[in-house]
């Protein structure tokens, strides 16, 4: 005979986890509203006007070139598609990727560590994701963390219909695969986490099993592993059918192992990688990991701690394993980390509470203050700060709001290779002084202008990396002075001050290379160009 009653009985406000989950997305909406503001920085802009270029006929590789996988791209497609040239399409996107991601966050701790850390983890997260500022809006890796937690919910035992279930799964694993191979990190955690019972890891004898019949856990993969084929299959199929292959298979699989050779994996590097680990991660959210092992193991609670761990795993092994880190590659794990976050501070918490009513049962008054004013400290320690944050971030909007181009132009934290004042002078020399049809060729990396101002250009180098870096075959440079003797471009613009030798390994910026390195662009700029007109990050020769 069931207890209906007990069933039925309300549960306190602040026990229900729709209204942590609720009241969690209200302060990462409030904290999200001012990222309207970001600017499309270097690596936006050329997702854009890739996907420009696809949604217009031209073909990726071939036509267009990058040597990301083609998922990034294609998604652009549809931001593009709906949002026009203009630079607020990321901060929109970014807002509402913010909000998908932390209702995923929400649910998949919650699952483990209840509903209180699980809105403290979507919390921590937005937090730290809108002080890095543009620079990782809707990047590749927030695809990928939005498509893994996906994955991991459609594969949740218990539903009806696993074939499709297992099926969907496959298809979105394969969707994070092309949008960054790295992400295969995720591959084995993923297809074997829903179906794990950790109980056993706070028993005498730790053990580890299924939930479900190996049987049907082979069956449920056997059908995965389909949906992911036929995303290779369909995207393989598709370049090989458009003609593009050729150009694919050149730069994913004949650079692209040239670009990761360029690491070297010796002591000296694995060094830098501890320092630049430590520098994006912090000191507090890599105490985190030892923090919760600590607390789990003491509380007998490993169960709820060890699946959020191996995440956490597999996010890092997916940034370390790309050899570069950049800050926005820690954006596959950074939710992971978080929700540790939310765990030790509901833990200790609950320790603090703890020692409160024992110190209430004792009559130790003085100890019970201390303890309140310890737990005030510990609540309040960022608040300040973060508030101080908040009001100066709403005030940037506010001018943002008044005047766009000032705000771009004048935009805080803004990489230096970025050169934004530059870039919206240049944007506006080119609306004013040529027309829609008029081909410019910038010799840099410079996106943003091809995109804002609406402006073709005349090779598939949309970024002078193609040809510059020591990893590229030579005969692209011949390609692109090819390229620009044939169309004869109304305007070539000069890049300074841009230097990026963490990917091309040069150490010279855009006009010191072309002039001291690249004879062949040299000449043709000195016999059919004459100069325009010169800004302090860009000089532009007009075709004579």
């Amino acid at each position: 005979m069931t207890d209906t009653s007990r069933q039925s009985a309300p549960q306190p406000f602040f026990a229900r986890s729709r209204t942590w989950l609720y009241l969690g997305l209200a302060i990462v909406l409030l904290r999200a509203i001012p990222n309207l503001r970001f600017p499309l920085g270097r690596d936006q802009a050329t997702y854009c006007v890739i996907a420009r270029g696809l949604l217009h006929g031209q073909l990726l590789y071939r036509d267009l070139w990058d040597n990301k996988p083609p998922g990034i791209f294609y998604l652009y497609t549809l931001i593009v598609k709906v949002f026009g040239p203009v630079m607020w399409s990321v901060g929109v996107l970014d807002i509402l990727w913010l909000l998908a991601i932390s209702i995923c966050i929400f649910y998949f701790a919650k699952r483990y560590i209840g509903a209180p850390a699980a809105a403290l983890a979507m919390v921590f997260n937005a937090v730290r994701h809108c002080r890095q500022g543009y620079i990782d809006a809707i990047q590749p890796e927030v695809f990928i963390t939005l498509f893994i937690f996906l994955a991991y919910f459609v594969l949740l035992p218990g539903r009806s219909r696993p074939f499709l279930r297992s099926l969907a799964a496959g298809l979105l694993l394969g969707a994070a695969f092309w949008t960054k191979y790295n992400a295969a990190a995720f591959f084995p955690v993923v297809v074997v986490l829903p179906f794990l019972d950790f109980s056993g890891l706070d028993r005498r004898l730790k053990r580890v099993h299924l939930n479900v019949a190996w049987k049907d856990w082979i069956g449920q993969m056997l059908v995965v592993g389909m949906g992911f084929v036929a995303t290779v299959v369909i995207v393989v199929g598709y370049f090989y059918v458009s003609g593009a292959w050729p150009a694919m298979k050149e730069v994913q699989f004949e650079v692209l192992p040239r670009y990761a050779e360029a690491i070297h994996w010796d002591a000296y590097f694995i060094l830098w990688a501890v320092g630049q680990t430590y520098r994006h991660l912090g000191a507090w959210t890599e105490a985190m990991v030892a923090f919760t092992l600590l607390i789990a193991w003491r509380r007998r609670e490993l169960a709820v701690a060890v699946p959020i761990l191996l995440m956490t795993l597999a996010g890092y092994v997916s940034t370390a394993m790309q050899g570069r880190f950049h800050l926005y590659y820690f954006e596959v794990s950074f939710p992971f980390f978080y929700m540790l976050w939310g765990y030790v501070c509901v833990r200790t918490y609950q320790e603090i509470r703890s020692a409160q009513q024992y110190c209430t049962r004792r009559g130790w008054k003085l100890a019970r203050v201390v303890l309140w004013v310890l737990l005030a400290d510990l609540v309040f320690a960022l608040l300040p700060e973060e508030s101080v944050r908040i009001a100066q971030q709403y005030r940037l909007l506010a001018d943002w709001w008044r005047n766009p181009q000032q705000s771009y132009a004048e935009y805080w934290w803004q990489l230096p290779i970025e050169k934004l004042p530059d870039q919206l002078r240049l944007i506006n020399f080119l609306k004013e002084n040529s027309s829609p049809q008029d081909e410019v060729y910038i010799w840099g990396t410079a996106p943003l202008v091809y995109f804002l101002a609406q402006r073709q250009c005349p090779s598939r180098f949309v970024s002078n990396l193609g040809v510059i870096s020591t990893w590229v075959p030579d005969r692209w440079r011949q390609d692109l002075v090819r390229d620009l003797k044939a169309k004869r471009p109304r305007y070539i613009v000069v890049a300074r001050h841009d230097p990026i030798p963490m990917v091309s390994r040069i150490y010279k910026d855009s006009e010191q290379y072309l002039w001291s390195d690249y004879p062949a662009l040299a000449t043709l700029i000195r016999n059919q160009y004459e100069p325009a007109v010169n800004y302090a990050d860009f000089e532009v020769y007009r075709l004579k």
